[in-house]
């Protein structure tokens, strides 16, 4: 969403948005490929576990604030319960930790 959009005394041009900007169809397809394909991949190898996958990049990108890959995640619904189950999960481990 463009708020302002002026020029300026020296003649170069300057805007200012807000709110958040709405991402390509491309853009979520890259990291769809970037983000599923792995994790359904290293489901295949015996041993890891996509759901600890995940969790180890959701706190990844929550670390670092990566938007794109956050925006996703609450998109897609077998990743939203993943995080869901791992914030559950922490909260419920502190509660314990403080009783």
């Amino acid at each position: 969403m463009k708020i302002v959009e002026k020029e300026r005394s020296d003649g170069r041009e300057w805007s200012f948005s807000a709110g958040k900007q709405r991402r390509s169809f491309y853009h979520h397809l890259q990291i769809a490929l970037l983000l599923k394909l792995p994790l359904d991949v290293a489901a295949l190898v015996p041993g890891i576990s996509k759901k600890a996958l995940f969790s180890s990049i959701d706190v990844l990108q929550a670390r670092f604030g990566l938007e794109a890959i956050n925006d996703f995640i609450i998109q897609d619904e077998e990743l939203l319960g993943y995080r869901i189950e791992r914030v559950v999960r922490e909260a419920i481990r502190r509660h314990e930790a403080t009783a």
